[in-house]
């Protein structure tokens, strides 16, 4: 997915010098995963009743940066420009819930020390240009359903991925749902 498109049928509004907008960063499957990971939400659905994600919103949220400001926005990417963080293999390998929110997910078991690596740098970055996030401990997960019934942990037939690139996305609400704008592309080095 190329930065600048739009993963929703309308045309993205340029911010204005005192705007700010609503911002994450998040690892992007390509279409094949995506379709793998809405197939397996599909099925899920119909176990569990919920709402499956949207196939092109499907994604792996590093943080969640909140209302940026254009000019911390302009910052950020500068610093992410420049990060130093290399590829990593991931491994979607378990589905679990959140049941205080009905969320049912996949995940890794096993979190490779890259995306750590990755997350705690975007972490201090964020904190630096004084963007506030969330301070519970990361928990990868991709969302496939909402508002779920189930309560069970399972495994999964594992789903690899080799993460080679972050995106900084753009969250809009629109009255037919989430709207996903990727903003700009980070590739991340070679091992």
């Amino acid at each position: 997915m190329k930065a600048g498109r739009i993963v929703a049928d309308t045309i993205p509004v340029n911010a204005s010098a005192d705007s700010s907008r609503r911002l994450f960063l998040a690892c992007w499957p390509d279409q094949t995963l995506q379709e793998l990971l809405y197939d397996l939400a599909r099925s899920l659905q119909k176990k569990q009743g919920g709402r499956t994600t949207a196939r092109e919103n499907i994604h792996l949220t590093l943080i969640f940066l909140g209302q940026v400001h254009q000019h911390q926005e302009q910052q950020l990417r500068q610093e992410l420009r420049t990060l130093d963080v290399k590829q990593f293999d991931l491994e979607l390998d378990h589905a679990g819930e959140f049941t205080h929110c009905r969320i049912n997910w996949v995940g890794p078991r096993v979190i490779p020390r890259e995306l750590s690596d990755l997350h705690d740098a975007l972490k201090h970055i964020s904190h630096g240009l004084g963007i506030d996030t969330e301070d519970r401990p990361y928990q990868p997960h991709i969302t496939l359903l909402r508002n779920s019934r189930s309560k069970a942990q399972q495994s999964i037939k594992p789903m690899p991925w080799k993460v080679e690139r972050y995106c900084l996305i753009e969250s809009k609400l629109k009255s037919e749902g989430v709207q996903y704008e990727i903003l700009e592309e980070f590739q991340l080095n070679e091992a």
